[in-house]
């Protein structure tokens, strides 16, 4: 890249970030190509546990090494999450979807446990094993539509954007005229939209939620929105809020999430030439390196974390003491970047040993329920462009494609690419 087109990068990434930009405000803007921000490589090696101010006026402290983040993500006794809370720190704005009391990313405990035991089994690796089939079926099916409407295409809009809604209505059992609205609601509650839109959408939201479940109750089959209203319904071993708000997070997670993989997935190989021709030349390894790759370009940038208070005081790696009622936010980037864990952090290798957790879905016992069946998708969804057009290719440079900070996932609004 060369300086000035770096340079007209990094200020129009600047100039869209909807967030206060200073020395200890945080988030930190972007750098070029939706690539981590330099600051983080330098607090790693000047100050690794620093205080951050959040959008709203918020301090909280943040860690950015692997090993202080793996302790803290990991010890789910002494570093407690509830957003919910009164006086809780404020990652964004109009953040709503963090904040929901019945959100199982918000439990601890008992509770905590108690719906992961009803939503673990409903994605384990054979269940998932055995959705392949179908997932390719609708990929293919997808791919057909873009070859019909011939090269050039946007693989954003034609295909990352498109395939998510696809999955997540056959796996719910839901009827293929929800993908518009469904779309268009997850898009504008993960946003940092105003109040009054996220309210009215919420609220829509909210309604349809309630709908489909009373629609399983009528009309039982066997589809993950049956399994969970099942689960409800038979001993009532969810709240009707918490079957609810488990529904609403998973279409979120499995629309915006899987989107923003396949897409910064897809960017990352095609921007690097020739691990795209080494994986269509190789496919055995695809499979095993969907992870490796996500760690390189996290979803949604990765730059943002998770907050956690903490429950007692706790030494961490780095022999920072964090004091009790303290919060400290986790960005994923921080560790997936740290290169004491990962050598050569920004280079994507296939054969990297899987020895040091690079905890893309988290760790824990929050760590993804989901994670088996995210990576099945954008692993099928990579496959299958391989295999149908083995030169795909961008039309434009790296450098020049735009980026979007208007949601909490930040992402391209498109990806040109021919065959």
């Amino acid at each position: 890249m060369s300086e000035s087109v770096a340079s007209d990068a990094a200020e129009a990434s600047a100039a869209a970030f909807p967030f206060p930009v200073g020395p200890d405000r945080y988030p930190f803007p972007d750098g070029p190509m939706g690539r981590p921000s330099p600051e983080f490589a330098r607090r790693r090696k000047e100050c690794p546990v620093s205080e951050v101010t959040l959008p709203l006026g918020d301090k909280v402290l943040l860690v950015v090494t692997h090993a202080d983040i793996h302790a803290i993500m990991s010890d789910d006794r002494r570093f407690v999450r509830d957003l919910s809370k009164p006086g809780t720190p404020k990652l964004f704005p109009n953040m709503e979807v963090l904040e929901d009391p019945t959100l199982v990313m918000n439990m601890d405990g008992e509770d905590h446990l108690r719906l992961r035991r009803i939503v673990n089994p409903t994605m384990t690796p054979r269940r998932v094993e055995g959705w392949r089939t179908e997932l390719r079926e609708i990929v293919d099916g997808v791919i057909d539509e873009i070859e019909a409407k011939g090269s050039p295409a946007d693989l954003m809009t034609d295909y990352a954007n498109k395939l998510p809604v696809k999955f997540i209505l056959r796996q719910f059992g839901l009827p293929d005229s929800d993908a518009d609205r469904l779309t268009r609601w997850v898009g504008t509650w993960v946003s940092v939209a105003e109040k009054e839109e996220l309210t009215t959408v919420g609220a829509e939201y909210s309604a349809w939620v309630a709908q489909t479940v009373e629609r399983s109750r009528s009309n039982p089959g066997t589809a993950l929105v049956d399994v969970l209203v099942n689960a409800h319904d038979e001993g009532d071993r969810m709240s009707n809020a918490e079957l609810e708000s488990m529904i609403r997070s998973m279409v979120v997670a499995g629309l915006e999430s899987i989107g923003n993989g396949i897409s910064r997935a897809l960017f990352t190989l095609l921007s690097e030439y020739e691990c795209w021709e080494k994986l269509v030349a190789d496919r055995s390894v695809l499979r095993d390196s969907i992870e490796e790759l996500l760690r390189v370009n996290l979803p949604g940038g990765g730059s943002v974390g998770i907050l956690r208070m903490a429950a007692e005081d706790v030494e961490l790696p780095s022999g920072t003491l964090v004091r009790k009622g303290q919060w400290v936010s986790t960005p994923q980037v921080g560790a997936a970047q740290d290169p004491i864990a990962f050598p050569e952090p920004e280079r994507f290798k296939p054969d990297r040993p899987k020895s040091t957790p690079a905890m893309v879905f988290g760790a824990g016992r929050h760590y993804c329920p989901a994670a088996h069946l995210a990576k099945a998708e954008i692993e099928i969804a990579l496959s299958a462009l391989m295999d149908r057009f083995p030169k795909l290719h961008m039309t434009v440079r790296p450098e020049e494609l735009p980026w979007d900070h208007t949601h909490f996932n930040v992402g391209m609004p498109c990806l040109p690419v021919a065959w």
